[in-house]
């Protein structure tokens, strides 16, 4: 099921060794605690350590029906019994159901989070840089709020990264599949200031800001170059906008209405 995420080749496994079968490449991985681990173990990630209260907050009542709940509605349906999936970024746990017959396989790049995941079928520590499976091989990819994590050092290394993801993401999908994404973007004045001072704040905060978000049309102009001739939609969620949650996700203390999150809570859909 899997292959080498450099190169693409087979892979064997020996022991806790997981070795690309490509001689000039000799990729090597490790089998942990029932994870697949194609990652840098040394490195770290800001949710290792904060996974259990982003569990808890995501699961609060603000946050699971601004950025949850209806969402499902739209997820589980088109999880059809023996389906292949993607879940990218997928965290501790699944927000959704999945079909007892569907196979899930999860990939984050934080170790711990993945390793605590108990929903998924198959565990991955990775990138989604460089996935681990053959070319069309999945029948769907899912990325909920992951994409705008993965950043560089500066906004031109962002939307370079975000193009190679997608077109990663696109390689291992089957024809007929779909790209599923949700993200927030901002509104308006908030994309402006980002565009303005994100390098400064990325100069000043180094691997603390792992953030970038962007507009709806960002996704579809990116979409329209990784993905060529996929069909591609877009569908906003919404709540009271007098309905408390935490802005941030790890914080599930600190609220705010609705009103004062400058972001709008979108799906957006490719079938390739």
């Amino acid at each position: 099921m899997l292959v080498c995420p450099s190169c693409h080749a087979s892979l064997a496994v020996a022991d806790d060794a997981v070795r690309c079968q490509n001689t000039p490449c000799s990729f090597v991985g490790k089998l942990a605690h029932d994870v697949v681990a194609f990652g840098d173990r040394a490195a770290t990630s800001f949710f290792d350590d904060r996974h259990e209260v982003m569990t808890a907050g995501n699961a609060s009542e603000g946050v699971r029906c601004l950025c949850y709940e209806g969402q499902a509605t739209v997820v589980e349906p088109l999880l059809r019994p023996g389906s292949l999936v993607l879940d990218v970024g997928c965290g501790p746990t699944l927000p959704y159901e999945k079909p007892a017959d569907a196979f899930v396989i999860g990939l984050d790049a934080s170790y711990e989070s993945i390793r605590a995941n108990r929903h998924v079928d198959m565990r991955i520590y990775g990138s989604a840089l460089e996935l681990p499976l053959p070319d069309q091989s999945v029948d769907m990819v899912l990325a909920y709020y992951a994409i705008h994590h993965m950043t560089g050092l500066t906004m031109d290394e962002n939307r370079r990264s975000l193009l190679r993801v997608f077109r990663e993401l696109g390689r291992v999908i089957k024809p007929g599949g779909e790209l599923l994404v949700c993200e927030v973007s901002p509104w308006p004045p908030v994309w402006l200031g980002e565009r303005l001072f994100w390098n400064t704040a990325r100069s000043l905060l180094g691997k603390k800001l792992d953030m970038c978000f962007y507009p709806a049309d960002a996704y579809e102009q990116v979409g329209r170059a990784a993905l060529p001739g996929a069909q591609f939609s877009r569908q906003s969620f919404g709540t009271s906008m007098f309905r408390m949650f935490p802005p941030v996700f790890s914080l599930p203390w600190l609220q705010i209405p609705r009103f004062l999150y400058p972001f709008d809570v979108n799906l957006y859909r490719w079938r390739i």
